[in-house]
C-alpha cells in the first residue's frame, strides 16, 4: 500500500470515528445487505461500511450511547475531536475546526465503505503492467446530495498537501475519470451514478466505475463468496457499522518484492491460511450498545487459533479482580505465541542467519536454565488485571497471571530481572519481592525509581505499585474469603449483561462506568499528554480541558465483554449499558 492510501485510509477512519462520537441519529433497522456491499467486487479483501443517518432513525429516544452523544455537557467532544482533526490534516487551527465540524456531520450523513481489494492477475507472476501492489485501497461514497462537499473536501486537501498536485482526467465508458498525482502517489476518482468511487489504483477504480454506474446489481459480488456466508450472522442484521476481512489465497500470490516475499513466508509459516475471515458489526438496537465478530477457520492444532486458551465456566484468577471499578481476565497459550513467533522470524532467514539466531536463543535458554517453551509452560495461561483509581484521578492496576512451580517461577524472575530487585522476604509460602526500575520523571526531568512489588503464591504471580494491594488480593484468594464480590461484580447490571454471553469463556471483561472519576481520570490524562508532547516538541494533541466528562456516569453504567474459543474458531461480544 503507498503512503496515498495510507493517508486516505487514516483520515477516513478518522471520519468514522468521529461519527461514532457526533451524529445525533436512531435505529430503523434494515435487515438486508446494504446496496453499497451488493454492488462490491467478489475480489474484495475487507471492508469497513457506515450505513448512514437512515440506519438510524430514533434510537437516541433509547440507545444510552446515543443519549451520551447528545448531553450538552458531552457535546464539546464534537468540536475537541474536529480540532484536532483539523491541526493533523493541516497547518492550521483555532477557529477553523469550527467549519470543518459541520462538514464531517453532513459528509457522515451518507453511507460509505472504504477497503481493500485483490487484483487476480497482479497476485500471479509475470504479467503484463503488473501494478506496484496486488492490492488495491478503495472507498465508495453515496453522494446523493453531497457533490458540492465531495468538491470542498477535495479542494481543502490539495490546499493542506505539501507538495504540488496534477489533476488530469481521462475517459471511461462515458464516465470521467479524475486522475490526481502528488509526486509518486497517483490517486484516481469518479463519480458512477449517484457514488463517489475512490481507489489508488486505475484497474480498481476502473472495475467500480462498472458495478456502480448502472441501476442493476452485478452478477457477482462480495455477498456471493462462501467466506461472506460464513461471516454473515456475526456481523449482526442491525449493524450500522460492520467489516468483513478475509484472507486471500496464497497459492495465487507469487510477488516480486523482497518485503513481499518475506511477509508471504512469514504468512506461511505460521500458517495464517487456516484463517479463513474475519467479520463483526456495532449496532445501536434499544438501550444497549454492542459489539460483536468472530474470526472464523480451521482451530485444529498447529495455527494462530493455538494462541487462543480454552473456554471454561470458570476463572481461577476472579478473586483477584473482584474489587476494582474494572477488569479483564484472559486465556491464552503463552507457549503457542511464543512458537508462532519463532516460526515467522526463522521462516524467513538464510542458513546462516537461522544458526545464529538459534544460537542466541540457546543462550537465552542457558540464561534462565530451562527451555523458552518450558519456562512459559510454568505461566498456565490465565492474565488478569483490575484498575482502581485515586483522589487525583490516576489509575493504579493490580496484575494477576496463574502459575505453576513457584520456586521455578522464582529462579526466571531472578535470572531476568536480578538487578532490579532491591528486596525479597517471605510470608508462610508467598514470597515477595521489591523491584526498582529508573525512569525520567516528566516534570522535572531527573532520574528516578518506580517501585512495583511482586508476590509469587503457590499457583499466583501477582504485580501491584502498593504492598496494600498485594495483601488484600491474596486474602481474597484465600479458600476461606468469604466477603461478597466488589466492584465491578457488584453491579446487578453486570450479572444481567453477562447473561447475555456463553457460560463457557476464554476471557471475560468489565468496567463499572459510573464508579469512574471521569473529570479527574481526564485531568491526569491531559497533564500526562501535555508532559509527553512537551518532551517530544509536539504541540499538536487534543485539547481535554473544556469537556465534561461527568456526563459519561449519568449514561453509561456498565461495560462486560467476553470471548470464546470453539473448533470453528474464536468469537468475541460485548455490550455497554
Amino acid at each position: 500500500m503507498n503512503s496515498i492510501s495510507v493517508r486516505v485510509c487514516r483520515s477516513y477512519c478518522r471520519c468514522l470515528a468521529v461519527l461514532i462520537g457526533l451524529l445525533a441519529l436512531g435505529t430503523s433497522v434494515f435487515a438486508q445487505i446494504s446496496p453499497i456491499v451488493q454492488r462490491l467486487s467478489p475480489n474484495t479483501v475487507v471492508y469497513i461500511e457506515w450505513r448512514g443517518n437512515s440506519f438510524l432513525a430514533d434510537a437516541q429516544q433509547k440507545n444510552h450511547v446515543l443519549q451520551l452523544i447528545h448531553d450538552p455537557a458531552f457535546a464539546s467532544i464534537g468540536l475537541a475531536a474536529a480540532a484536532d482533526f483539523q491541526q493533523r490534516t493541516s497547518n492550521t487551527a483555532g477557529p477553523a475546526a469550527a467549519s470543518l465540524l459541520p462538514d464531517v456531520m453532513s459528509f457522515l450523513e451518507n453511507p460509505l465503505v472504504f477497503g481493500v481489494v485483490a487484483d487476480p492477475h497482479a497476485l500471479k507472476a509475470a504479467v503484463p503492467e503488473k501494478p506496484s501492489s496486488p492490492f488495491a485501497t478503495f472507498m465508495v461514497y453515496d453522494g446523493a446530495g453531497k457533490a458540492e462537499l465531495i468538491q470542498k473536501w477535495k479542494a481543502r486537501a490539495a490546499a493542506n498537501s505539501k507538495a504540488p498536485v496534477e489533476v488530469t482526467k481521462y475517459d471511461f465508458s462515458g464516465t470521467s475519470v479524475e486522475v490526481r498525482t502528488q509526486g509518486k502517489n497517483v490517486s484516481y476518482s469518479a463519480q458512477a451514478g449517484n457514488y463517489f468511487v475512490f481507489s489508488d489504483q486505475k484497474q480498481a477504480v476502473e472495475d467500480l466505475i462498472t458495478r456502480f454506474q448502472g441501476a442493476i446489481n452485478p452478477a457477482a459480488s462480495v455477498t456471493q463468496i462462501s467466506e461472506f456466508a460464513q461471516a454473515r450472522k456475526y456481523m449482526g442484521d442491525n449493524a450500522a457499522l460492520e467489516f468483513f476481512a478475509r484472507i486471500p489465497d496464497f497459492s495465487l500470490w507469487n510477488p516480486t518484492e523482497k518485503d513481499s516475499k518475506s511477509m508471504l513466508q512469514a504468512a506461511k509459516a505460521v500458517h495464517l491460511d487456516k484463517i479463513h475471515v474475519m467479520a463483526g458489526g456495532v449496532s445501536f438496537e434499544g438501550e444497549t450498545t454492542r459489539m460483536r465478530g468472530a474470526v472464523l477457520g480451521d482451530a485444529s492444532p498447529g495455527g494462530l487459533f493455538d494462541l487462543a486458551g480454552a473456554s471454561s465456566a470458570t476463572f481461577q484468577s476472579q478473586p483477584v479482580v473482584e474489587a476494582g471499578s474494572a477488569f479483564s481476565i484472559s486465556r491464552m497459550n503463552y507457549a503457542a505465541i511464543y512458537q508462532v513467533v519463532r516460526d515467522a522470524i526463522f521462516g524467513n532467514l538464510a542458513a546462516d542467519q537461522a544458526a545464529q539466531a538459534g544460537a542466541i536463543e540457546g543462550a537465552a535458554q542457558g540464561y534462565i536454565g530451562m527451555s523458552i517453551p518450558d519456562a512459559l509452560k510454568l505461566f498456565t495461561g490465565e492474565f488478569a488485571s483490575t484498575s482502581s483509581y485515586t483522589e487525583d484521578g490516576t489509575s493504579e492496576r493490580l496484575y494477576a497471571a496463574t502459575i505453576q512451580k513457584p520456586d521455578a517461577v522464582l529462579r526466571i524472575l531472578r535470572a531476568v530481572i536480578g538487578t532490579m530487585i532491591v528486596g525479597e522476604d517471605s510470608s508462610g509460602s508467598t514470597t515477595f519481592l521489591d523491584v526498582a526500575y529508573p525512569y525520567t520523571d516528566p516534570s522535572t526531568h531527573q532520574r528516578r525509581r518506580k517501585f512495583y512489588y511482586v508476590a509469587v503464591t503457590p499457583q499466583v504471580l501477582l504485580i501491584a505499585p502498593r504492598k496494600t494491594m498485594l495483601r488484600e488480593a491474596m486474602q481474597r484468594l484465600s479458600p476461606s474469603a468469604a466477603d461478597p464480590p466488589a466492584g465491578v461484580f457488584a453491579n446487578p447490571q453486570f450479572a444481567e449483561l453477562r447473561s447475555h454471553l456463553p457460560e463457557k469463556l476464554s476471557g471475560l471483561g468489565g468496567v463499572d462506568l459510573s464508579q469512574i472519576p471521569w473529570d479527574k481520570v481526564m485531568q491526569s490524562l491531559a497533564k500526562q499528554t501535555a508532559q509527553g508532547a512537551n518532551q517530544n516538541n509536539d504541540q499538536k494533541q487534543l485539547d481535554l480541558s473544556s469537556i465534561k466528562f461527568d456526563a459519561i456516569s449519568r449514561h453509561l453504567h456498565i461495560w462486560v465483554s467476553g470471548w470464546w474459543k470453539d473448533a470453528n474458531g474464536v468469537y468475541f461480544d460485548s455490550y455497554i449499558q
